[in-house]
């Protein structure tokens, strides 16, 4: 009987490190998750403005000749 109680706390005591390891893990892989979110917003939002900036480039002198021409 003792040794079954050993071995249920030794099993016990094994599970609680496992889990105890891989929240570690998770909460490291959370974190560069959202480290990697904020850099590819960024990217995105750097992307956007020079989208915006080449398309007003495009689109002032046709819209200046456009108005020209009337």
């Amino acid at each position: 009987m003792k040794y079954a109680k050993y071995v249920k706390e030794a099993v016990f005591i094994a599970v609680i490190i496992t889990l105890s390891i891989r929240i570690v893990d998770n909460v490291r892989t959370i974190r560069q998750m959202k480290i990697s979110l904020e850099q590819t917003r960024d990217n995105l939002y750097q992307t956007n403005q020079v989208i915006a900036e080449m398309q007003k480039q495009i689109y002032e002198p046709t819209f200046a000749f456009k108005q020209d021409t009337r």
